[in-house]
């Protein structure tokens, strides 16, 4: 299903209305050309779509009234959280893009050993935004979060709490992704998937990773680029699940 939605703040729901924030009704009325009567889609970013009827446009805000609501509309059940090596210039920018579009539930940007760039509020924020806009673009209804950057050490302490945990590695103990089916789990499955940055892991991260459960994953018989290896790994997992059918 293609549907174009805008995003409202759940702050911003009230009763049996809602209101746009004045981005989101620039959006609406100057560059769609959406009126009064007009009936649109609106995402909450916490897993609600609205269909609602626009009953007002000012300036800075338009007022909607809610008509239904739907949950999870493109929304894989798998939660999958993204560590990603903190990449160079705008190379993050194009992975939370695509992770986003693609399914990714949690982006975490991730400093390493090799690590040259720094992640602060700003750059964030600038995530975030990004984010926001591939999330109505692809037709989420959940933002994912862009969390502050953590060290590989934090992020390897989250695995316990997921049940399956892998890293995108080209060294000979990787193997291929096999995810078993697990018949005793109702619960939507946690995933972690951890990708380096351009300079890679060092030996002594590896080792790191493989003591605290880790899977080591290849990605193929080529040398992908940092970016393009956390792309890759997330969509085979989502395609080993069924969610990309």
């Amino acid at each position: 299903m293609h549907w174009e939605s805008f995003y409202v703040n759940p702050n911003d729901i009230r009763g049996d209305e809602l209101f746009f924030s004045q981005e989101e009704t620039h959006h609406l009325a100057h560059v769609l050309r959406k009126k009064k009567g007009d009936r649109v889609w609106a995402v909450d970013g916490e897993g609600t779509a609205y269909e609602v009827q626009i009953l007002h446009v000012a300036k800075n805000e338009a007022r909607a009234k809610i008509l239904k609501t739907r949950r999870r509309i493109g929304e894989p059940v798998a939660e999958i959280t993204l560590a990603q090596g903190i990449l160079k210039g705008e190379k993050f920018d194009w992975l939370v893009e695509k992770a986003t579009e693609i399914g990714a539930r949690r982006i975490i940007p991730v400093t390493t050993a090799t690590s040259t760039t720094v992640a602060g509020p700003q750059k964030r924020t600038r995530w975030q935004r990004v984010a926001l806009a591939a999330m109505k673009q692809s037709g989420r209804s959940v933002l994912p979060e862009i969390t502050p950057a953590k060290t590989l050490d934090q992020v390897l302490a989250m695995g316990p709490a997921c049940r399956h945990r892998f890293v995108a590695h080209t060294g000979p103990e990787s193997a291929r992704l096999r995810i078993q089916s697990d018949t005793q789990h109702v619960s939507a499955p946690k995933i972690l998937l951890i990708v380096g940055p351009e300079g890679g892991f060092t030996q002594e991260e590896i080792q790191r990773a493989g003591e605290h459960g880790f899977q080591f994953i290849t990605l193929g018989p080529r040398r992908l680029r940092a970016e393009t290896a956390g792309i890759v790994l997330l969509t085979r997992v989502l395609s080993q699940l069924g969610e990309l059918e």
